[in-house]
């Protein structure tokens, strides 16, 4: 059933509440002391822009480089290692300066969004293992071109 629904912020809003009259008087009520969707979309969306404000500025003083893959990826991977690398630099228990600098290097955007949920030390990890695998590739490559020049 269909109610209007006077929201807290003082809008007011079509929703379909199923159950019993009981469970819908609940609802309605507790309808009543939220925000409408419209602007609870909208207190979402400036919290998220807070955040990204203060995470860009706390990694500012750092030299990032591009990030590599598509516009969607570049664009979100861009949101989370800025995230990632801020929370990083607060934390009081990670105090390794070569940590942050093995994430700062890592330029794959895939490798920022599949390592997303991974703990801070984890990611450090991670990074340095990236790190340490681009190098022997590196070396690796080298090694090939040398031994095609013999």
């Amino acid at each position: 059933m269909e109610h209007r629904i006077a929201h807290a912020c003082g809008h007011e809003q079509a929703h379909y509440i199923p159950g019993y009259p009981s469970q819908q008087d609940r609802k309605a009520r507790w309808l009543r002391t939220t925000k409408c969707r419209i602007c609870f979309v909208d207190d979402k969306r400036s919290e998220e822009a807070e955040a990204a404000a203060r995470n860009a500025t706390a990694i500012a003083h750092l030299d990032l480089p591009e990030l590599v893959g598509s516009g969607r990826q570049v664009s979100w991977a861009t949101t989370i290692r800025a995230k990632r690398l801020a929370a990083i630099m607060a934390a009081p228990s990670i105090d390794d300066a070569s940590g942050h600098q093995a994430c700062v290097a890592v330029t794959d955007a895939k490798w920022w969004i599949d390592h997303r949920d991974l703990t801070d030390t984890n990611l450090i990890a991670k990074g340095r293992l990236h790190m340490s695998a681009a190098d022997t590739n590196i070396a690796g490559a080298q090694l090939t071109s040398v031994a095609t020049l013999a």
